[in-house]
């Protein structure tokens, strides 16, 4: 049965959006990642959307940064008899969406502690539990089938993590660390395209993640197609990855050529009130 991953479009969705594809790809389990339009649908689920994929086969729902607080929309997958799971770390006021359960340590009645974490680093250890109680019920065993590296795909929980900003302590700290050592190993198609397409030809840092590698995948949700650094970062075909690379780079330009005039516009229109 068909997962669909509905996410963010800011970076850490669209990191999240590809954790959760890849590991549901290692399980055989097909997915769908929808990335809402930042302009015509704004944040969060929508019921229009909620509707489209369950329409398109969709079993099983779950939004990644994002969700919290979308009643409407999952009163509509309710409805429709879709099962909904939503993992999230924005603040959550005490009164949830009824869905089959909400995985966020920003929760009123949360006690992990991990209320710091991005939405990549809270999904991390999902994958984590679930490979846990896969392992428990004897599912890798009984197919003969390789346990998820999990500890593989860091490099996406590190970008995120750096691109949104959270404090870089605790868990945080460690995701960073050992996640820009599995990206330096460039074992990720999309990442290492997006390097590529930066210029960046040196161990990464923190700087390039939150000021090189970061804003071109941001810069598709802001003036592109929302849904290219999910795509990006969950392909594994080189030659679309450098399509893709290489689009969001030009974007990002872009988005930094506009910026400038809006902030040249702004200066000018100062100075004529001054005078």
């Amino acid at each position: 049965d068909a997962v669909a991953i509905f996410g963010d479009y800011d970076v850490d969705g669209a990191c999240t959006s590809a954790l959760l594809a890849r590991f549901l790809e290692h399980h055989g389990t097909p997915r769908r990642i929808y990335i809402p339009d930042r302009i015509f649908e704004g944040y969060g689920p929508n019921a229009a959307a909620i509707e489209t994929l369950i329409g398109e086969g969709a079993k099983l729902i779950v939004t990644v940064d994002c969700g919290t607080t979308s009643f409407a929309p999952f009163k509509v997958a309710k409805e429709l008899n879709t099962d909904v799971l939503v993992i999230d770390h924005h603040q959550a006021d005490a009164a949830l969406p009824e869905v089959f359960a909400i995985v966020n340590p920003n929760r009123q009645d949360d006690i992990s502690g991990q209320g710091h974490l991005c939405a990549a680093g809270v999904t991390f250890l999902v994958l984590v539990a679930a490979a846990r109680e896969l392992r428990r019920r004897g599912f890798y065993a009984q197919r003969n089938c390789a346990e998820p590296d999990l500890l593989s795909l860091l490099d996406l929980v590190a970008l995120a993590t750096v691109a949104d900003v959270v404090p870089l302590t605790g868990l945080n700290r460690a995701y960073v660390k050992k996640g820009l050592q599995v990206m330096h190993a460039r074992a990720n198609v999309g990442l290492t395209a997006l390097a590529d397409a930066a210029g960046l030809n040196q161990a990464p840092t923190p700087y390039h993640l939150g000021f090189i590698l970061g804003p071109r995948i941001n810069a598709g949700g802001r003036i592109g197609d929302a849904a290219l650094g999910a795509k990006l970062l969950s392909t594994e075909d080189a030659l679309e990855a450098a399509r893709i690379a290489q689009l969001l780079d030009r974007l990002n330009k872009e988005r930094k050529a506009i910026e400038a005039a809006a902030l040249e516009e702004a200066m000018a229109a100062a100075d004529r009130q001054v005078e």
